[in-house]
Parts: structure tokens; C-alpha cells; sequence
């Protein structure tokens, strides 16, 4: 009986942990090899973004990209594996569509004016959506995961 509780709270402490790991796992400093990073910035009505993080190399090559404001994560799950193939909208604050990605992600960094949005994700049948402030100061990030 008392070897089942501990094997209850060293799973328990794994499942915590796994966030954290994961967050952990995307170390900013490793060495890119831009050989494996196909970044391409893109324009849609006025709006530049850039989309992509598939593999480790990608996503930290776009994690260093400067001069967006606003950084799109897609997860799948509680450990929050990175999606791709979500098709993402951001509208104004009066309701304006602003952008529409299909298939984005996992990461969509978008370059805006200072100002209240709305970005839903759409997957797996599903749709989450979150509001957001873009300061013009500091990127604002959303992060939209599918459970």
C-alpha cells in the first residue's frame, strides 16, 4: 500500500514537471543550424508576419526574431506539444478581420499596431480564442492550446 502512494506521487510530480521540462527543452542558446530553418516573412493587408517552429532549430530561430509584437503559440495537450495546421484569424478591436493564417503554427509572430485583438485558433474541429493588448513595447503573447 505504501509503495503505491509513492509511485501516486512520483507520477503526480512527473505530470507537474512536464511544463516545466518542455519549457526547459527550448534552450535559446543552442546553436541553429540554419540549414533546417525555412523562415519566410510574409504581408497580408499591411500586416508582416512570420510563421514556422517545426523542429528545435526553427523555433529558436524564430523565438530570436525581433520586430513582432505579437507571438501566436499553438499546443496540443497538457505537456502543450506544439501544433501546427491550425488555421488562426486576429481581428481589431471593432471586430475587423486583420489576418487570416491557414495552416499556421506552431509559432505565428505577427508585426501590429499598439492596440486590442482578438486571435482564434481553429483545430481539430475546434476553436479557442483569446483578446490581447499589443503595446508597441513588448511582445504580447497568446498561446492557444488544444486539449
Amino acid at each position: 500500500m505504501r509503495n503505491h502512494h509513492y509511485a501516486l506521487g512520483a507520477a503526480l510530480l512527473i505530470t507537474l514537471a512536464m511544463p516545466w521540462t518542455l519549457a526547459a527543452a527550448a534552450d535559446l542558446n543552442a546553436p541553429i543550424n540554419m540549414q533546417a530553418v525555412q523562415l519566410q516573412p510574409q504581408e497580408q493587408n499591411g500586416v508582416r508576419y512570420v510563421q514556422g517552429g517545426i523542429g528545435q532549430d526553427e523555433a529558436n530561430a524564430l523565438r530570436k526574431t525581433p520586430g513582432y509584437d505579437l507571438h501566436v503559440e499553438l499546443s496540443t495537450g497538457p505537456g502543450g506539444e506544439f501544433e501546427s495546421g491550425a488555421n488562426v484569424d486576429i481581428y481589431n478591436a471593432q471586430g475587423k478581420p486583420v489576418l487570416s493564417v491557414p495552416d499556421a503554427g506552431p509559432l505565428l509572430y505577427v508585426q501590429l499596431p499598439p492596440g486590442q485583438y482578438k486571435v482564434t485558433g481553429n483545430a481539430q474541429g475546434e476553436t479557442r480564442q483569446q483578446m490581447v493588448t499589443v503595446n508597441g513595447k513588448t511582445p504580447a503573447t497568446v498561446n492557444l492550446n488544444w486539449r
